[in-house]
């Protein structure tokens, strides 16, 4: 496999640091679905509501949205390895707080905080190639499963294992020997290189289009998100919160296991398909898997139709990160892509409460159903708009 810069992947990981930076980025990874399927279950377990339980998820994207713009610019100044060591120590200690408040019953308030501020530490930008998302993924598998194990059999606990796991990565970041500049922050200049991105996507006519376009049609990822603990909770588990909190990890690890095939196997098979056409493919197909999974009878096809999702967000996230790679000058795509995940995030947000608040009253699986309406349809739109569908 070779990276979005032309390098063979097994050429980099034979590189210390690259190494180094992999391997941090795979023990970050492995405990992210912890910290969903724990928090998932602690809600679902106090509350069974589909709102409180989707505000789980809220707590890990609300941070994206309202600082994932600034992120790019802190880290351009303060050092990229810097900015994450710091970064996982503070998660360390976030994350390893939240058992605490729950055995003290404190409010759901306070451990949600705790995410949430846990959550702004990750809000730095992503790694964009292709070495990183698939074995991002691929971890997630395996992060997804033990979560689920972890959560039915130690409960709260659960939480101590993903602490543990932001050390690991910090351990391994200090092992990267990196010559990184530094320059001071200035609290009045932040926003105004972070508009910069913003700016430089309205100016863009292509990456306009693309990030309009793209925003209507990942509306229905929030609803799937938020609601399918929900969904598995009610209708799979039939209210057991252990059997649930199972379920949603195998569920999490079949997103993840169907995004790592798409990722080695499907992606380089379509490099060169027109990365317009395959974004529409791709939201068009997820769309109707959305629909599918609403009426899914049993938990196995639910599966299955969990892991052809993660093999068609591929489709259109790869287009959609390489369509702003070539596009953005490099000194401004940490900007643009923090700006492109903090609109992203911010027209999730409503989203998600909507949907938690409307699927106590009219269902989760009606809701999803909808969303994977409303992703068909915008694809189909997005084939008579020539400026998104003929991206070469």
């Amino acid at each position: 496999m070779t990276t979005a810069t032309g390098v063979p992947a097994i050429q980099l990981l034979r590189s210390p640091n690259f190494g180094a930076l992999w391997l941090a980025q795979v023990a970050s990874r492995f405990g992210d679905p912890i910290t969903l399927v724990a928090l998932a279950y602690v809600s679902y377990v106090r509350t069974h509501s589909a709102l409180i339980t989707a505000l789980a998820v809220v707590m890990a994207t609300v941070p994206n949205a309202l600082f994932g713009v600034f992120g790019g610019v802190l880290a351009d100044a303060a050092g990229h390895k810097r900015a994450m060591i710091i970064c996982d120590l503070a998660r360390v200690a976030l994350v390893a707080t939240v058992p605490v408040t729950l055995f003290l019953n404190l409010p759901l308030a306070v451990p949600y905080a705790l995410v949430f501020v846990a959550a702004a530490c990750g809000a730095a930008l992503p790694s964009a190639n292709a070495l990183t998302y698939s074995s991002d993924r691929a971890v997630e598998v395996l992060g997804a499963l033990a979560a689920g194990v972890l959560v039915a059999t130690v409960g709260e606990r659960a939480f101590y294992v993903d602490a543990l796991t932001f050390l690991v990565s910090a351990a391994l970041l200090l092992r990267v020997h990196v010559e990184e500049g530094t320059r001071p922050i200035r609290l009045s200049t932040v926003g105004h290189e972070a508009l910069e991105g913003l700016r430089f996507l309205w100016r863009h006519a292509v990456l306009r289009a693309n990030t309009i376009f793209s925003l209507v049609c990942q509306l229905s990822l929030p609803v799937v998100s938020s609601l399918a603990p929900s969904l598995i909770f009610q209708r799979f588990a039939s209210g057991n919160a252990e059997l649930g909190a199972s379920q949603f990890g195998i569920a999490e690890g079949a997103i993840a296991a169907g995004a790592v095939v798409s990722g080695l196997v499907i992606a380089p098979q379509l490099t060169r398909v027109a990365k317009g056409r395959l974004l529409l493919a791709g939201f068009a197909i997820y769309g109707v898997v959305l629909i599918a999974l609403a009426f899914a009878p049993t938990f196995e096809v639910a599966v299955i139709l969990f892991a052809l999702g993660g093999i068609v967000n591929v489709l259109f996230y790869v287009p959609n990160v390489t369509i702003s790679q070539e596009l953005t000058p490099p000194d401004l795509r940490a900007r643009v892509f923090g700006a492109r995940i903090a609109l992203l995030n911010l027209t999730w947000l409503p989203i998600i409460v909507l949907s938690g608040a409307l699927a106590d009253a009219v269902g989760v699986a009606l809701l999803i159903a909808a969303a994977g309406v409303v992703t068909f349809a915008a694809a189909l739109v997005g084939v008579l708009v020539p400026i998104v569908r003929d991206v070469p």
